[in-house]
This record gives C-alpha cells, sequence and structure tokens, in this order.
C-alpha cells in the first residue's frame, strides 16, 4: 500500500510539473517572432477567399465633422512575387472627393494646395502592417486585459512606420521621439488597440507629450473575414509647466479634432473591382 502510496504522489508531482511547464511556455514561450507570425497567419487564413472587398464608413466628432464618409476599396494582387493588397480611399471632404492609391509600389494622390498628382514610392504596406515590422525593433512585453479579454502587447520603437503616422523627418525636425504599443486578441489575433506616443518640442519650443490611440471594437464575421465595425481613435496631450488654462486649451483642441469615431455601415466583397479604380495615372488633377 505504501509504495502503491507513493507510487500515486510521483505521478502527481511530475504531472502538476509538467502542467506549470505548459503554463509557463505558454506565457514565456512568445516571442516577438511568433507575435508577428501569429498575426499574419490569421490575416492570411480569413483572407484566403477575399479577391476584393468594399468598405463604407461614416465618422462622428473630431476633425471628420469635414469628412464625414469614406469609401475604401481593396483589391488582391501579386506584386514582386508578394500578395498585397492594393488599396483606393475616397474621402468626401468639403464638397470634394480627396482620393488617395496604394498600388503596391507607389503612393498616389492629389496634392490639396497645388491640385497635382503626387506619386511616391511606397516604403510600407498600410494594410499588412505585421510586414512593416522589423524584429530588431519590436519587443513582446507579455499580456494585459482589454474590456476583459486577454491581449498580447508589442512594443514598437518606430510606430511612424509601421502605423501609417507622420515620417520620421517631422521628428528629426522637432526634436522629437516616438514610441509605439500594438495589442492583439489573444483568441483570434486581430488588433484590440494600437498607441503612439511621440515626445518633443511641438510648440513654441515648449515640451509636449501627445497620445494617439485607436481602439477596435465590434468585429463581426464577413465571408470569413473578422472586419471591425467601431474604430475609436483618442488624442490626449500633456505639457509639463504650462498653465492649467493652457493645458485645458490644448486639451479641448486636440481632443475635439484628433478623437474621433469611425464606423463601418457596410461591406461588399467579391463584387469585381475594376483594376482601373488603383490605377494612380487615371487620377485627375484638381
Amino acid at each position: 500500500m505504501t509504495k502503491i502510496i507513493k507510487k500515486g504522489m510521483v505521478i502527481v508531482t511530475v504531472s502538476v510539473g509538467l502542467m506549470l511547464l505548459l503554463s509557463a511556455s505558454s506565457v514565456w514561450g512568445m516571442t516577438a517572432k511568433k507575435f508577428i507570425n501569429n498575426m499574419g497567419r490569421a490575416y492570411e487564413e480569413q483572407m484566403e477567399e477575399i479577391e476584393d472587398m468594399t468598405i463604407f464608413r461614416e465618422n462622428k466628432g473630431g476633425m471628420p465633422m469635414l469628412a464625414r464618409k469614406s469609401t475604401i476599396y481593396r483589391k488582391r494582387a501579386e506584386v514582386a512575387g508578394k500578395t498585397i493588397y492594393k488599396t483606393r480611399t475616397e474621402t468626401e471632404m468639403m464638397g470634394r472627393t480627396m482620393v488617395t492609391i496604394y498600388d503596391g509600389v507607389y503612393n498616389w494622390s492629389v496634392d490639396p494646395a497645388s491640385g497635382k498628382v503626387k506619386k511616391e514610392k511606397a516604403k510600407y504596406d498600410p494594410t499588412q502592417i505585421w510586414k512593416n515590422l522589423d524584429l530588431s525593433e519590436t519587443h513582446y512585453l507579455g499580456t494585459e486585459e482589454i474590456e476583459g479579454k486577454k491581449a498580447h502587447l508589442l512594443k514598437i520603437d518606430n510606430p511612424l512606420k509601421v502605423l501609417g503616422m507622420p515620417s520620421t523627418k517631422i521628428l528629426q525636425e522637432r526634436e522629437a521621439s516616438a514610441e509605439g504599443k500594438i495589442w492583439v486578441n489573444a483568441e483570434d489575433w486581430m488588433l484590440a488597440r494600437t498607441l503612439i506616443i511621440m515626445s518633443g518640442k511641438f510648440k513654441e519650443g515648449k515640451e509636449a507629450t501627445i497620445r494617439f490611440s485607436m481602439d477596435f471594437k465590434d468585429y463581426r464575421p464577413v465571408d470569413g473575414m473578422l472586419l471591425p465595425y467601431r474604430m475609436i481613435t483618442s488624442t490626449k496631450i500633456d505639457i509639463p509647466g504650462a498653465s492649467e488654462k493652457e493645458k485645458q486649451m490644448m486639451q479641448a483642441f486636440m481632443g475635439g479634432m484628433g478623437s474621433f469615431e469611425m464606423i463601418t455601415t457596410e461591406v461588399k466583397v467579391n463584387t469585381g473591382l475594376s483594376d482601373e479604380l488603383f490605377d494612380g495615372t487615371r487620377l485627375k488633377t484638381g
């Protein structure tokens, strides 16, 4: 009987040890590389049957008061041996339609000041952000809860090139620095939140810290893919040494202009979008 008890205790001890080991592996085994690979794999699996899509959005509050509606067109394409999604964005702004195009090689737009078509070499993919992540500039920080759901957290040394914010030239001119974070849902690897923190001299040489965050909410399945039907952007600013009145005025301005919500109203899939939509050479000058 004593031998049986001892044997049972050994089995229990080994079992508990394995459980702890597996538990630790699930936490400590995650790396920035796995994070990026999982994001990419989840997206590719969902987009397997999607050749093209059209997304209709309405904007509420903030700067979008001048740009109430937008339409995003995307189409799968092979460029330089890589699968990308050409993108065309049409935004209604002050009675005009502003158009930008990403064709996998160049970014195209019409300069609002000169009315001329601008063509710039695309450095990063705006639709598949994990492709913009550099392992040497990313750091896995573990998990956090966002609205009761477990999310993996990744820190990014250079978030501007990953999340499509202004170029690093602006940082250099303003003697500023930036860092960012990305949270993804631990179950489906969909974006839950992004954050960019910029610090430096922004106005009249005063030091300031600006936080741009975006929350991705209300995910719904559309022909096999998951899309966030609500995206909430928030902008906060901190100016050390400023008076309370100055802080309130600046926050009211930044909060009013830089905080808004984008709501998806309709999605169309595989409608056979024409390649002409994504041809930057067809853009008309103003």
